[in-house]
């Protein structure tokens, strides 16, 4: 409840400052309410992204470099590899700079900002409280699923994306945690900023169920432009590292080219469009307001290029906002051409940007469920979710064959930390013993001697034996238990043998093998069927059959 409450503090208040910085650098005034109108500084307003990405990559720079970029990765890479440990002062950082960065302009959105900072402050009462490892990232992903739902006032998506990208489990003991951080920030936002989702959506109708071809196109045409998008803005990043200069001369240069690209736009198109988090373009868009194919292409690329630059010069943002953009753009695009090609008997041009929007969101991030539960908790029209699921998972089909990584994972990647949280079924419950056993055993019996013990050990470079007399499992004789003891050579192993119950049923699960293994304090079972002795299991056995079944022999 606590982290719910800061999440939810956390997300307004970075809201209010971003209106700040907005007002600030905009129109020289100081103010926290949003204004939309036009700069009156003309041109000039090229400048403004270059002083606020600038300003941005000092602060991330001086004092929290895991700040800057999109976010997201740093708090996985928490999860992964660091107990969930985030230091404090990375939400005080991420929030200054990521203000800067989309209130000056910077073409960024406020997902991931807003993620990090929650979980920072979920990681930082965790190592406050004492709390162990578990439940130190539990609380990181309460912080930001509250996070996720008090920006877009989408609980439920907020926890998705929670156990979707950020936890590496389901299971109640980490779901009921985000549900009531969840629910406590929506609460707050909600009562403070009021009830109104993130955009506004209309009403969503599917004409005739032969869209759904429509649709799949869509979903096809987003995995493509979700593996562009992620393909750009490592290949800037590539090119920036390239430049030997230092990194606030990269930052001036490339916040003065998302300057330049926020010009042409407003030339072109009458509007600052690509400046910021882009909702002028998504309220017009889903307003139905905007029906020219020239100007959407013409803005995928400029929106693309103004991410990268902003991203990759030193700028602290995430990918949400710039993902619906480019999902709202050619969303729209499909559905301009399906009205001039079945007028009448096909929907708005805003109910395809609306798919378009989860569409690409999934294949650059990777959540799947997230997109689908976010966009239907905004949308709140059961009748979206057909489309909508088969737009979503066709472009994660399409991003997963051309391009194997996420946004976030790439970034990880590149850095040598592969990442793959694995939440399938676990397969030692899917397999039984009887799958994977070992047929030809090796054992000995109470009458070997030591001599006769010790050679089958060095010859089969075992160093634990099965001790069976006819179809009598007696337990087991390990070279250690020989070695402590020094008998004679000629020594019968009787008295030596560690008698304990090894036998496990043939139709018994991998899971109910390593409990017993557990239980027994060894590495080795016996399958038996009945009274009847079928082969052997041990501990390497069952972790090579988790991994890939292929590989046992």
């Amino acid at each position: 409840m606590f982290v719910g409450v800061v999440a939810a503090f956390g997300s307004i208040g970075f809201q209010i400052l971003i209106d700040f910085f907005h007002n600030l650098l905009f129109f020289g005034t100081l103010s926290f309410r949003h204004n939309p109108s036009l700069s009156p500084w003309g041109k000039l307003i090229i400048l403004i992204p270059a002083v606020g990405i600038a300003l941005a990559n000092f602060i991330t720079e001086k004092w929290a470099p895991e700040a800057k970029g999109h976010g997201v990765p740093e708090v996985m890479v928490a999860v992964a590899n660091n107990k969930g440990k985030i230091r404090p002062v990375v939400a005080l950082v991420k929030t200054l700079a990521s203000a800067l960065t989309i209130g000056s302009g910077g073409s960024v959105g406020k997902a991931g900002p807003i993620v990090q900072i929650g979980s920072s402050f979920g990681s930082t009462l965790g190592q406050l409280l004492g709390l162990n490892a578990r439940e130190t990232i539990i609380l990181v992903g309460a912080g930001a699923a509250g996070g996720i739902s008090a920006i877009f006032n989408t609980p439920i998506g907020g926890v998705m994306f929670a156990l979707e990208l950020i936890l590496f489990e389901y299971s109640l003991m980490t779901i009921i945690p985000l549900v009531v951080s969840s629910i406590v920030s929506s609460f707050i936002s909600t009562m403070i900023l009021g009830t109104h989702p993130a955009f506004v959506i209309p009403q969503f109708i599917m004409v005739s169920s032969f869209e759904l071809l429509n649709y799949a196109l869509l979903g096809l045409a987003a995995g493509l432009l979700s593996v562009a998008f992620i393909h750009s803005v490592y290949l800037v990043e590539d090119l920036f590292k390239k430049i030997r200069i230092p990194s606030v001369i990269k930052a001036l240069v490339g916040g003065a080219l998302v300057g330049c690209i926020g010009l042409i736009s407003m030339e072109a198109f009458g509007s600052y469009y690509v400046y910021g988090l882009g909702y002028d373009f998504l309220d017009g868009i889903m307003a139905n307001e905007i029906h020219s194919l020239v100007m959407l292409f013409s803005l995928i690329v400029l929106k693309i290029l103004a991410s990268t630059l902003t991203l990759n010069s030193g700028g602290s943002g995430g990918i949400f906002a710039p993902s619906f953009f480019l999902g709202a753009a050619l969303g729209g695009s499909v559905g301009i051409v399906a009205n001039m090609l079945f007028p009448g008997s096909t929907g708005l041009v805003a109910a395809y940007a609306i798919v378009g929007m989860a569409s690409v969101m999934a294949g650059v991030t990777g959540g799947v469920l997230t997109s689908i539960i976010m966009i239907f908790e905004m949308t709140r029209n059961y009748q979206i979710m057909l489309p909508l699921m088969l737009g979503v998972m066709l472009s994660q089909f399409v991003t997963k064959l051309l391009y194997k990584d996420t946004m976030y994972t790439k970034k990880l990647a590149r850095r040598g930390i592969n990442i793959h949280f694995d939440k399938r079924i676990s397969t030692f419950k899917m397999i039984t013993v009887g799958q994977i056993m070992q047929k030809d055993i090796v054992s000995c019996s109470s009458s070997s001697s030591v001599k006769e013990t010790l050679e089958l050990m060095h010859k089969h470079n075992f160093g634990v034996l099965p001790v069976i007399d006819c179809k009598d499992v007696l337990g087991t004789i390990s070279y250690k238990e020989l070695y402590t003891a020094k008998p004679e050579q000629s020594e019968r192993i009787e008295p030596l043998v560690n008698k304990k119950n090894i036998t496990i049923p043939l139709t018994s699960n991998l899971y109910h093998a390593l409990e017993m293994m557990q239980d027994s304090k060894g590495n080795i079972l016996i399958v038996v069927n009945k009274e009847d002795i079928m082969g052997l299991v041990t501990v390497k056995r069952l972790l090579y059959s988790s991994m890939d079944k292929r590989r046992i022999t």
